[in-house]
């Protein structure tokens, strides 16, 4: 149970770094809290069951392998009714062994007559040692955690709830019912839940926790087997920003609930998070900020069914611009070394391939003043089968683009230019020949032209390739600059937004199966990956107060995990489709992933069975 439960936890932050994370208690004598819930241990074990059997097809490591290491854990747990496992961040002082703690509260079977089963069978075997203190009061000692549980309530004894050494105020006596912190999540259904609230007399508090939970979360970062130092350095710094992001969305949320929602009539899994900041706080600024301005391609429709449909017009503030600044230079360094030690470039490419690189990034340190990222990319499948792309940004001088792609002759041996061959309306539009050694996937997935289009004027670049790409990039162009010269006229281009209506600044819609076809054809003809291997480690150290424990699993081949995943979307519904709005103060997303995207998952997780249990 610890163990799968760690791995839950994690997953919840890993879901909230791609947008959003952490808020806390506000009860006065709480220390700040996450706290993760199951809807009950029997709906993870039949959604894990949907994925793996029903979908994946792998019952024989469903049967000897998943499904036991599961219930192991579970000896004496009433599968039916919620389990709640929440989060602490420690306090600064005595026996702070990591950033947080662990708080489990676990339903015991047939209303506390299967305590004995819990103690013996479930905590004895992995060394947790139990002495009764009191009625329904007991120390926990061993090697991998000392602690104390108490049983909740004296009436029903139907749920254990266990404290970290040194916190037994964590579980005080007469301390409320577990369920009482359930109820308003298992009202909105999810199966698995995360939620958080703050207050603003907390924010040293939690400020000084979130510095402390910081410190801790880097403390393991290393560089890899053959890895450059300024690759290292990226690395290192792109990890550090994203807990930087967690470490404010920490002090400044007011409420956040994350949660997952599988469905097997639907064949669908739902992921969701809603956001609101603390009032007059730089965080419940940049909410404001949101969608609060239209993006310039907001006049161009998504395809209805296209492979990838995008929409991004997501503000920076002063905080991300800061994290920008520091970013830049070190994306740059490590792009220009991997060019300098790659084998894909002569020697004589690899000085014009780093100028590309230095321009780009000026490009994009320039483009500092629009304070925000304003794009869309649509790729589709064009008449003759092909895949056919369009993609526009934002830029503070889109013309920059110019000395870039007149460098790319110089870059790449065979490669063709031709400025300047067509304006429209006030755009130039250079053509790049690129079909001079080109890997044959590429050929494949958008045909054999060879073309790719780039655009520019003074605000804009656009990028189209494909069979008939000239003709959809013509069209967006005119329908982008129509509404420029409407808006310059004073005239409204998109409807207004009522009051309190969702404002949409993300929208995501692709079909998994074609990029990972791709992905896996063009990994094999160069040996260039596109995904890394998987390596899952649950965070913490063997043993000590925190009740943490570290794994190593064997990691999965990329090109092997390709595979899995390919044909794990054959013939399956392979969609998967988000959303990012805001609503007055709070910021709100869903993700949805159909059947295809479930069965990989019940794949990879068959395979780290296989590989590891």
């Amino acid at each position: 149970m610890p163990r799968l439960l760690t791995h839950c936890t994690r997953l919840m932050l890993v879901l909230l770094v791609g947008g959003f994370a952490i808020a806390t208690s506000a009860i006065a004598d709480d220390p700040p809290r996450i706290k993760v819930l199951l809807s009950s241990p029997q709906g993870l074990i039949d959604d894990i069951q949907y994925l793996v059997v029903d979908l994946a097809q792998e019952k024989k490591q469903w049967d000897d392998n998943i499904r036991p290491s599961i219930e192991i854990f579970l000896l004496g747990v009433d599968y039916n009714k919620p389990l709640r496992w929440d989060l602490l961040v420690n306090n600064e002082g005595a026996n702070q062994k990591s950033g947080y703690r662990y708080q489990p509260s676990i339903p015991i079977n047939r209303d506390g007559a299967e305590l004995r089963t819990f103690i013996k069978d479930n905590l004895n075997p992995i060394g947790i040692n139990e002495r009764q203190r009191k009625r329904d009061y007991y120390m926990l000692t061993g090697d991998v955690f000392e602690g104390w549980m108490r049983i909740v309530d004296k009436t029903k004894k139907d749920y254990a709830c266990i404290a970290a050494k040194g916190y037994e105020g964590d579980i005080p006596e007469n301390m409320p019912h577990p369920s009482q912190s359930h109820a308003e999540l298992l009202k909105q259904g999810y199966d698995i839940a995360l939620d958080l609230s703050n207050s603003p007399e907390f924010n040293d508090l939690r400020k000084s926790q979130a510095d402390s939970l910081l410190a801790f979360m880097m403390k393991d970062v290393a560089p890899k087997a053959n890895e450059s130092a300024a690759a290292f350095e990226l690395r290192k710094l792109s990890q550090q920003q994203k807990y930087e992001q967690l470490h404010r969305v920490y002090v400044e949320g007011e409420h956040l609930t994350v949660g997952l929602r599988t469905s097997r009539e639907k064949r669908q899994t739902v992921a969701e998070f809603d956001l609101r900041a603390l009032p007059e706080t730089p965080l419940a600024e940049y909410v404001q900020t949101m969608g609060a301005e239209p993006s310039r391609f907001d006049v161009l429709e998504m395809p209805e069914d296209p492979v990838v449909g995008m929409r991004v017009n997501f503000p920076f503030d002063d905080f991300r611009r800061a994290q920008l600044t520091q970013w830049y230079p070190a994306a740059l360094k490590a792009a220009q070394g991997s060019i300098e030690t790659s084998d894909r470039f002569k020697a004589n490419e690899k000085g014009p391939a780093k100028e590309v690189a230095q321009r780009f990034f000026d490009m994009l340190i320039a483009g500092d003043p629009l304070g925000k990222l304003d794009l869309f990319t649509d790729v589709r499948v064009g008449a003759n089968g092909k895949h056919v792309f369009v993609s526009g940004v934002v830029a503070h001088n889109g013309k920059a683009a110019d000395e870039i792609v007149k460098l790319l002759p110089q870059v790449q041996e065979g490669w063709k230019v031709q400025m300047d061959q067509e304006t429209v309306g006030g755009t130039a539009i250079h053509y790049v020949d690129v079909s001079a050694n080109v890997p044959q996937s590429i050929n494949d997935f958008f045909g054999p032209s060879g073309k790719v289009y780039v655009a520019t004027n003074a605000n804009t670049v656009w990028v189209a390739g494909g069979d008939n790409s000239l003709d959809l990039l013509k069209e967006a162009i005119d329908k982008v600059g129509a509404a420029d010269q409407q808006r310059e006229l004073g005239v409204q281009v998109v409807s207004a937004v009522a009051d309190n209506a969702p404002v949409t600044f993300f929208d995501l819609k692709l079909h998994a199966a074609p990029l990972i076809n791709f992905s896996s054809a063009f990994g094999k003809e160069t040996g260039l990956s596109l995904t890394k291997s998987i390596t899952i480690k649950p965070p913490g150290g063997a043993a000590g107060a925190s009740g943490q424990g570290r794994t190593n699993l064997q990691p999965i081949d990329p090109e092997e995990m390709r595979e899995i995943v390919r044909k794990a979307l054959i013939d399956i519904d392979d969609r998967v489709t988000g959303v990012i709005s805001r609503t007055g103060d709070n910021v709100a997303g869903r993700m949805t992933l159909d059947a295809g995207i479930l069965r990989a998952v019940g794949k990879i997780a068959a395979k780290i069975a296989k590989d590891n249990l």
